[in-house]
């Protein structure tokens, strides 16, 4: 549930290294998340994983059947957030209405997994100052992205990875952004290939890094790196993640050397 993640700083994904942290949206979906799982764990990937608890709710045979991939995804390693009971655009609602739509997605995590989590994201990334205070005041941790692949736009996996191809340059081109925390959603089968697809893409691009003697895409597995506690202001924003830079020396010659391996291979 990502509690020590609570009263946090809002992440907005951005940073000037090649750290990656792959979030997904919308889920459970007994269609597609199971297969997403099985391929998160052939790479060896920790994901960030936003319910909605209507999908949860309930118990008629499909929603049965979602709550028990919930748990999969829990049991599996990847961290689990609150994306709202309904997913409505927050901004549209009163402050007693987004804490009805957090409470209620909440009462639906306690049945599934037992907690509720410290980690949410607005459904579309919508907020406001307002809404932010209230996230803020019920001690959650607002995680949006930098990397988004617009997945929700198209029906197929190489056009998510064109997408996500040309908002990743455009953030290295405009903000100096390296790396990120990428948006797929685990509700269509076409994010569930691209996300395969990115995964090769961004091991490919390491064998020319590392030739170059650069810095190596590092695909993390939780928000650590953007992560910076919140004082008393909702609407304060986590700065660009930095990891200590012996710990970024010790992570990347861990890479190099699996990278070493695997391109001398191709």
């Amino acid at each position: 549930m990502g509690q020590r993640f609570a009263g946090g700083k809002i992440i907005s994904g951005a940073t000037q290294h090649r750290l990656i942290l792959f979030s997904f949206d919308d889920g459970p979906d007994r269609r597609t998340t199971p297969l997403l799982l099985d391929r998160l764990d052939a790479e060896g990937v920790r994901a960030l994983f936003f319910l909605t608890a209507s999908r949860m709710a309930g118990t008629n045979k499909a929603e049965r059947q979602q709550q028990a991939i919930a748990r999969q995804i829990a049991a599996r390693g990847h961290l689990v957030g609150n994306h709202t009971m309904n997913h409505p655009q927050l901004p549209l609602l009163s402050n007693d209405e987004v804490l009805n739509q957090i409470q209620l997605a909440e009462q639906v995590f306690e049945d599934v997994f037992g907690a509720h989590p410290a980690l949410i994201r607005p459904p579309g990334g919508a907020t406001s100052p307002r809404v932010n205070r209230v996230l803020a005041s019920a001690g959650y941790t607002t995680v949006l992205w930098n990397l988004g692949a617009g997945d929700f736009q198209v029906r197929s996996a190489a056009e998510v990875v064109n997408t996500w191809r040309e908002v990743f340059a455009r953030r290295e081109r405009e903000q100096g952004e390296r790396g990120g925390i990428i948006l797929l959603h685990d509700t269509h089968d076409w994010s569930v290939d691209a996300f395969q697809m990115i995964i090769a893409e961004l091991k490919d691009r390491n064998c020319e890094l590392l030739a170059q003697g650069e810095e190596l895409f590092d695909i993390v597995d939780d928000p650590t790196w953007f992560f910076e506690p919140r004082s008393a202001n909702g609407n304060d924003i986590a700065a660009p993640a930095a990891p200590p830079p012996g710990l970024l020396a010790a992570r990347q010659a861990l890479l190099r050397d699996r990278t070493s391996k695997r391109c001398s291979r191709l």
